[in-house]
Protein backbone atom coordinates (compact mmCIF):
# COMPACT_ATOMS: atom_id res chain seq x y z
CA UNK A 1 0.00 0.00 0.00
CA UNK A 2 1.05 3.70 -0.04
CA UNK A 3 2.85 4.91 3.25
CA UNK A 4 -0.58 6.29 4.52
CA UNK A 5 -4.31 7.26 3.51
CA UNK A 6 -3.61 11.36 2.88
CA UNK A 7 -6.99 12.06 4.07
CA UNK A 8 -6.75 10.40 7.28
CA UNK A 9 -9.37 8.40 9.07
CA UNK A 10 -11.24 10.83 11.21
CA UNK A 11 -14.99 11.46 11.74
CA UNK A 12 -14.95 14.08 10.10
CA UNK A 13 -13.26 12.54 7.06
CA UNK A 14 -16.15 9.56 6.75
CA UNK A 15 -18.21 12.61 6.86
CA UNK A 16 -16.92 13.83 3.94
CA UNK A 17 -16.49 10.17 1.88
CA UNK A 18 -20.49 9.86 2.52
CA UNK A 19 -21.24 13.45 0.96
CA UNK A 20 -18.50 12.68 -2.00
CA UNK A 21 -20.38 9.69 -2.76
CA UNK A 22 -23.42 11.83 -2.89
CA UNK A 23 -22.29 14.54 -5.06
CA UNK A 24 -20.44 12.35 -7.49
CA UNK A 25 -23.11 8.94 -7.97
CA UNK A 26 -24.36 10.58 -11.09
CA UNK A 27 -20.91 10.63 -12.45
CA UNK A 28 -19.09 7.45 -11.27
CA UNK A 29 -22.73 5.40 -12.34
CA UNK A 30 -23.23 6.57 -15.14
CA UNK A 31 -24.41 4.42 -18.01
CA UNK A 32 -23.22 1.87 -15.78
CA UNK A 33 -25.42 -1.48 -14.75
CA UNK A 34 -24.48 -3.29 -12.27
CA UNK A 35 -27.82 -5.66 -12.14
CA UNK A 36 -27.50 -9.63 -11.44
CA UNK A 37 -26.74 -12.48 -9.30
CA UNK A 38 -23.76 -12.73 -7.91
CA UNK A 39 -21.21 -11.58 -5.43
CA UNK A 40 -20.15 -8.03 -6.00
CA UNK A 41 -16.91 -6.82 -4.09
CA UNK A 42 -15.84 -3.09 -3.42
CA UNK A 43 -11.95 -3.49 -2.65
CA UNK A 44 -11.15 -0.03 -0.53
CA UNK A 45 -14.91 0.09 0.26
CA UNK A 46 -14.23 3.23 2.94
CA UNK A 47 -17.00 3.91 5.10
CA UNK A 48 -19.69 2.00 2.71
CA UNK A 49 -20.83 4.84 0.60
CA UNK A 50 -20.77 3.56 -2.92
CA UNK A 51 -21.70 0.32 -1.56
CA UNK A 52 -25.05 2.22 -0.48
CA UNK A 53 -25.42 3.86 -3.63
CA UNK A 54 -25.13 0.82 -5.44
CA UNK A 55 -27.34 -1.36 -3.20
CA UNK A 56 -30.43 1.67 -3.76
CA UNK A 57 -30.03 1.73 -7.45
CA UNK A 58 -29.88 -2.28 -8.36
CA UNK A 59 -31.22 -5.29 -6.28
CA UNK A 60 -27.98 -7.33 -5.66
CA UNK A 61 -28.13 -9.38 -3.02
CA UNK A 62 -24.38 -10.16 -2.38
CA UNK A 63 -22.19 -6.98 -1.49
CA UNK A 64 -19.16 -7.04 0.04
CA UNK A 65 -16.89 -4.36 1.26
CA UNK A 66 -12.98 -5.00 2.09
CA UNK A 67 -10.66 -2.25 3.35
CA UNK A 68 -7.94 -2.16 5.40
CA UNK A 69 -9.11 0.28 7.96
CA UNK A 70 -10.35 -0.61 11.32
CA UNK A 71 -11.72 3.16 11.78
CA UNK A 72 -13.84 3.22 8.31
CA UNK A 73 -14.81 -0.21 8.33
CA UNK A 74 -16.48 0.86 11.89
CA UNK A 75 -18.21 3.36 10.28
CA UNK A 76 -19.25 1.38 7.30
CA UNK A 77 -20.84 -1.24 9.80
CA UNK A 78 -23.24 1.63 10.90
CA UNK A 79 -23.47 3.40 7.56
CA UNK A 80 -24.05 0.07 6.28
CA UNK A 81 -26.54 -1.49 9.01
CA UNK A 82 -29.71 -2.05 7.38
CA UNK A 83 -28.50 -3.53 4.62
CA UNK A 84 -26.52 -5.89 6.89
CA UNK A 85 -29.74 -6.79 8.78
CA UNK A 86 -31.88 -7.82 5.41
CA UNK A 87 -28.68 -10.08 4.58
CA UNK A 88 -27.58 -8.22 1.41
CA UNK A 89 -23.93 -6.48 2.72
CA UNK A 90 -21.07 -8.16 4.73
CA UNK A 91 -17.84 -6.17 5.36
CA UNK A 92 -14.26 -7.54 6.30
CA UNK A 93 -10.74 -5.88 6.88
CA UNK A 94 -8.55 -6.95 4.76
CA UNK A 95 -5.40 -6.49 2.42
CA UNK A 96 -6.16 -5.56 -1.40
CA UNK A 97 -2.73 -7.35 -2.57
CA UNK A 98 -3.76 -10.37 -0.90
CA UNK A 99 -7.69 -10.94 -1.15
CA UNK A 100 -9.23 -13.24 1.35
CA UNK A 101 -11.48 -15.24 -1.40
CA UNK A 102 -10.62 -18.25 -3.06
CA UNK A 103 -9.97 -18.37 -7.14
CA UNK A 104 -13.03 -17.88 -9.20
CA UNK A 105 -16.12 -17.20 -6.60
CA UNK A 106 -16.24 -13.53 -7.10
CA UNK A 107 -18.81 -12.49 -9.87
CA UNK A 108 -18.06 -8.68 -9.93
CA UNK A 109 -15.00 -6.69 -8.48
CA UNK A 110 -14.95 -2.67 -8.52
CA UNK A 111 -12.88 -0.08 -6.62
CA UNK A 112 -13.74 3.87 -6.76
CA UNK A 113 -10.70 6.60 -6.19
CA UNK A 114 -8.71 3.64 -5.16
CA UNK A 115 -5.85 2.92 -6.69
CA UNK A 116 -4.65 6.04 -6.52
CA UNK A 117 -3.76 5.42 -2.64
CA UNK A 118 -1.77 1.73 -3.55
CA UNK A 119 1.91 1.80 -4.34
CA UNK A 120 0.79 -1.21 -6.32
CA UNK A 121 -2.13 -0.84 -8.76
CA UNK A 122 -1.06 -3.85 -10.90
CA UNK A 123 -1.05 -6.39 -8.04
CA UNK A 124 -4.24 -5.29 -7.36
CA UNK A 125 -5.77 -5.65 -10.68
CA UNK A 126 -4.07 -9.39 -10.72
CA UNK A 127 -5.62 -10.25 -7.22
CA UNK A 128 -9.05 -8.76 -8.64
CA UNK A 129 -8.77 -11.18 -11.48
CA UNK A 130 -7.64 -14.26 -9.55
CA UNK A 131 -10.84 -13.97 -7.42
CA UNK A 132 -13.07 -13.59 -10.45
CA UNK A 133 -15.13 -16.23 -12.20
CA UNK A 134 -14.49 -16.71 -15.50
CA UNK A 135 -16.18 -14.16 -17.53
CA UNK A 136 -16.25 -12.16 -14.29
CA UNK A 137 -16.37 -8.06 -14.41
CA UNK A 138 -13.90 -5.88 -13.05
CA UNK A 139 -14.89 -1.95 -12.67
CA UNK A 140 -12.45 0.77 -11.63
CA UNK A 141 -13.03 4.21 -11.64
CA UNK A 142 -10.48 6.41 -10.65
CA UNK A 143 -8.55 9.46 -11.04
CA UNK A 144 -6.23 11.55 -13.68
CA UNK A 145 -5.59 14.67 -11.65
CA UNK A 146 -3.72 15.89 -14.54
CA UNK A 147 -7.16 16.84 -16.09
CA UNK A 148 -8.18 19.50 -13.19
CA UNK A 149 -8.57 22.81 -14.36
CA UNK A 150 -10.49 26.18 -13.42
CA UNK A 151 -11.01 28.95 -15.93
CA UNK A 152 -10.18 31.22 -15.61
CA UNK A 153 -6.88 29.35 -13.52
CA UNK A 154 -6.79 30.02 -9.62
CA UNK A 155 -3.92 29.80 -8.60
CA UNK A 156 -4.22 29.60 -4.61
CA UNK A 157 -6.50 26.32 -5.87
CA UNK A 158 -3.72 25.07 -8.45
CA UNK A 159 -0.45 25.37 -6.42
CA UNK A 160 -2.72 23.53 -3.69
CA UNK A 161 -3.54 20.72 -6.18
CA UNK A 162 -0.20 20.34 -6.94
CA UNK A 163 1.34 20.10 -3.78
CA UNK A 164 -1.23 17.83 -3.19
CA UNK A 165 -0.71 15.28 -5.95
CA UNK A 166 3.46 15.33 -5.39
CA UNK A 167 2.68 14.43 -1.63
CA UNK A 168 0.43 11.37 -2.67
CA UNK A 169 3.55 10.56 -5.54
CA UNK A 170 5.88 10.85 -2.27
CA UNK A 171 3.86 8.79 -0.02
CA UNK A 172 3.54 5.66 -3.20
CA UNK A 173 0.12 6.68 -4.53
CA UNK A 174 -0.46 7.85 -8.16
CA UNK A 175 -2.75 10.77 -8.52
CA UNK A 176 -2.69 10.07 -12.13
CA UNK A 177 -3.92 6.15 -12.24
CA UNK A 178 -7.08 6.65 -14.97
CA UNK A 179 -4.55 7.41 -17.75
CA UNK A 180 -2.80 4.18 -16.58
CA UNK A 181 -5.96 1.74 -16.14
CA UNK A 182 -5.99 0.39 -20.32
CA UNK A 183 -2.24 -0.72 -19.77
CA UNK A 184 -2.54 -2.04 -16.24
CA UNK A 185 -5.38 -4.21 -17.48
CA UNK A 186 -4.22 -5.39 -20.80
CA UNK A 187 -0.74 -6.47 -18.35
CA UNK A 188 -2.39 -8.29 -16.08
CA UNK A 189 -4.44 -10.50 -18.45
CA UNK A 190 -8.09 -8.90 -19.16
CA UNK A 191 -10.19 -9.20 -21.95
CA UNK A 192 -12.76 -6.43 -23.50
CA UNK A 193 -11.01 -3.46 -21.98
CA UNK A 194 -12.47 -0.37 -22.37
CA UNK A 195 -12.29 3.09 -20.90
CA UNK A 196 -15.07 5.52 -20.33
CA UNK A 197 -13.58 9.34 -19.30
CA UNK A 198 -16.44 10.76 -17.29
CA UNK A 199 -16.53 14.27 -16.97
CA UNK A 200 -17.17 16.28 -13.95
CA UNK A 201 -18.06 19.65 -14.81
CA UNK A 202 -19.15 23.10 -12.30
CA UNK A 203 -20.24 25.64 -14.71
CA UNK A 204 -22.73 28.82 -14.37
CA UNK A 205 -25.49 26.61 -16.36
CA UNK A 206 -26.21 24.64 -13.76
CA UNK A 207 -25.69 27.06 -10.55
CA UNK A 208 -26.71 24.44 -7.37
CA UNK A 209 -24.70 21.73 -9.39
CA UNK A 210 -21.39 24.15 -9.40
CA UNK A 211 -21.98 24.92 -5.70
CA UNK A 212 -21.73 21.23 -4.50
CA UNK A 213 -19.26 20.52 -6.72
CA UNK A 214 -17.20 23.68 -5.53
CA UNK A 215 -18.25 22.23 -1.76
CA UNK A 216 -16.93 18.78 -2.43
CA UNK A 217 -13.83 19.84 -4.30
CA UNK A 218 -13.21 22.35 -1.21
CA UNK A 219 -13.68 19.67 1.35
CA UNK A 220 -11.06 17.44 -0.60
CA UNK A 221 -8.56 19.44 -0.91
CA UNK A 222 -8.69 20.47 2.74
CA UNK A 223 -8.83 17.07 4.12
CA UNK A 224 -5.25 16.64 3.06
CA UNK A 225 -4.04 19.54 4.93
CA UNK A 226 -3.13 17.34 8.27
CA UNK A 227 -1.00 15.56 7.12
CA UNK A 228 0.75 17.67 4.14
CA UNK A 229 1.34 20.71 6.81
CA UNK A 230 2.96 18.08 9.05
CA UNK A 231 5.09 16.91 6.29
CA UNK A 232 5.87 20.34 5.41
CA UNK A 233 4.65 20.23 2.21
CA UNK A 234 2.07 23.45 2.24
CA UNK A 235 1.81 26.22 5.05
CA UNK A 236 -0.76 27.92 7.22
CA UNK A 237 -0.51 30.60 5.16
CA UNK A 238 -1.72 28.38 1.95
CA UNK A 239 -4.45 26.93 3.35
CA UNK A 240 -6.13 30.30 4.08
CA UNK A 241 -5.70 31.38 0.61
CA UNK A 242 -7.04 28.45 -0.70
CA UNK A 243 -10.27 29.11 1.68
CA UNK A 244 -10.19 32.73 0.65
CA UNK A 245 -9.69 31.26 -3.20
CA UNK A 246 -12.84 29.22 -3.04
CA UNK A 247 -14.52 31.96 -1.61
CA UNK A 248 -13.93 34.11 -4.24
CA UNK A 249 -14.96 31.47 -7.22
CA UNK A 250 -18.42 30.81 -5.46
CA UNK A 251 -18.92 34.68 -5.97
CA UNK A 252 -17.80 34.89 -9.17
CA UNK A 253 -20.14 32.19 -11.49
CA UNK A 254 -18.27 32.91 -14.43
CA UNK A 255 -15.21 30.79 -13.17
CA UNK A 256 -15.81 27.43 -14.10
CA UNK A 257 -14.40 23.98 -13.43
CA UNK A 258 -13.41 20.60 -15.00
CA UNK A 259 -12.16 17.27 -14.59
CA UNK A 260 -11.75 14.01 -16.22
CA UNK A 261 -12.22 11.06 -14.05
CA UNK A 262 -11.48 7.32 -16.42
CA UNK A 263 -13.66 4.22 -15.71
CA UNK A 264 -12.39 0.74 -16.87
CA UNK A 265 -14.75 -1.70 -17.10
CA UNK A 266 -13.13 -5.88 -18.53
CA UNK A 267 -13.85 -9.03 -17.84
CA UNK A 268 -11.54 -12.28 -16.67
CA UNK A 269 -11.34 -14.31 -20.21
CA UNK A 270 -13.74 -17.23 -20.23
CA UNK A 271 -11.94 -20.54 -19.57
Amino acid sequence: MAQDYIHGYSREEQRRLIQQAEVLAPNVFAGLDLTGPGRLLEIGCGVGAELATIAARWPRPDLIGLDRSAEHLAAAKDYLLPLARAGRAWLLRGDAYALPFRDGSLDTVITVWMLEHVAGPDRVLAEALRTLAPGGRLVCTEVDNGSFAFDPAVPAIRDWWDAFNRFQLMGGGDPFVGRRLAHLATESGYADIDTKTLPIIASDREPRRRGALLDYLENLLLSGADHMLAAGIVRQTQVAALRRAFEQVRGDETTSFRYFAVRLTCRKPPG
